[in-house]
């Protein structure tokens, strides 16, 4: 399999252009995802904990799938594709539908990083780097400073926004767990640290 399809990063062009089949015929699941992120709003991220729904979602069949309204692009996107697999040697369908849902697990990261990337305050970021260099996490009570200074110096931003809102921003997001008074960075964090240097998303930060 062509490293291009499995190497995990934004800017690889062939597992984005594989993605966009599974995108499509996953697209239930992908809406699902995004009413799970946080908001943006006037004053900058709105933090919401995420709230599952208690009626389950019923699943598209192959034809339901395939008549969700498309535009030409995408019609025209999916005769690259076909292409593009003819020439690898893939032996069944089966290795077919492993390489697309490895695309579609990249791109899929990828879309929820970016969104962490454009809601995340500078206090919450500086957090994630400080628990990346704490192999033990850091206790609670260490946590708060960054949170106390980050009120202080934007007091409108965290007018009606509490510690728990805070940390809870990156805790629905899967970058951090917490195991009882510590605080630990998740290996999702991790690699939504490693995400941003690579993407050049490295830009200071308000909040």
């Amino acid at each position: 399999m062509p490293d291009a399809l499995i190497w995990p990063s934004v800017v690889c062009v062939a597992a984005i252009v594989v993605g966009i089949v599974a995108l499509f015929v996953l697209r239930p699941a992908l809406v699902r995802l995004i009413d799970r992120t946080s908001k943006l709003g006037k004053e900058g991220a709105v933090f919401e904990r995420p709230q599952e729904s208690t009626k389950a979602q019923p699943a598209l069949s192959f034809e339901e799938a395939m008549r969700l309204p498309v535009s030409a692009s995408v019609l025209d996107r999916e005769k690259t594709i076909l292409a593009q697999l003819s020439t690898f040697a893939l032996r069944s369908d089966e290795e077919k539908i492993k390489v697309l849902i490895r695309a579609f697990a990249t791109t899929r990261i990828a879309l929820e990083h970016n969104t962490a990337a454009y809601t995340i305050f500078a206090s919450q970021l500086r957090l994630l780097i400080a628990l990346n260099a704490a192999p033990s996490g850091l206790l609670i009570e260490e946590i708060e400073r960054f949170y106390t200074e980050a009120r202080a110096a934007f007091p409108d931003l965290y007018a009606n926004r509490s510690f728990d809102d805070w940390l809870g921003f990156v805790i629905s997001q899967n970058l951090v767990v917490r195991r009882d008074r510590r605080l630990e960075i998740a290996q999702f964090g991790s690699d939504f640290l490693k995400h941003l240097v690579d993407a050049k998303l490295t830009y200071d930060r308000r909040g």
